[in-house]
Formats: C-alpha cells, sequence, structure tokens
C-alpha cells in the first residue's frame, strides 16, 4: 500500500511540474489568460508539498 502512495505523489509531482511551467508560461505570455479562470499557485503549492514528500521519503530500491 505504502509503495502505491509513494508512486502516485511521484506521478502527481511530475504531472504538477509540468502544469505549473504550462500554466506560469501562459500567464506571463497573456496577462489574465490563466488567472482569470483559476489560481495557478494551487498547483504550485501541490508540486511543492509532493516534492517534500518525494524528497523526504526513503527510497527502499
Amino acid at each position: 500500500m505504502r509503495k502505491i502512495l509513494l508512486d502516485l505523489n511521484k506521478e502527481i509531482f511530475h504531472v504538477s511540474v509540468v502544469l505549473t511551467l504550462a500554466l506560469f508560461t501562459l500567464e506571463t505570455l497573456k496577462e489574465g489568460f490563466v488567472t482569470f479562470y483559476f489560481n495557478p499557485v494551487w498547483i504550485l503549492l501541490v508540486f511543492l508539498l509532493s516534492g517534500a514528500v518525494w524528497l523526504f521519503t526513503p527510497d527502499k530500491t
């Protein structure tokens, strides 16, 4: 069960990295394009939290 949760966290981290970069790039190119509908800081928080869990969890491979 723990391995499944850690693998899921790793995938969430990878997806949130790409999504964060894409959203902030779109927002930089056209101001208000993303923030008018959605606050990208929420995805950034998911990115940071899942990264911290991934970083501080020992890997038993």
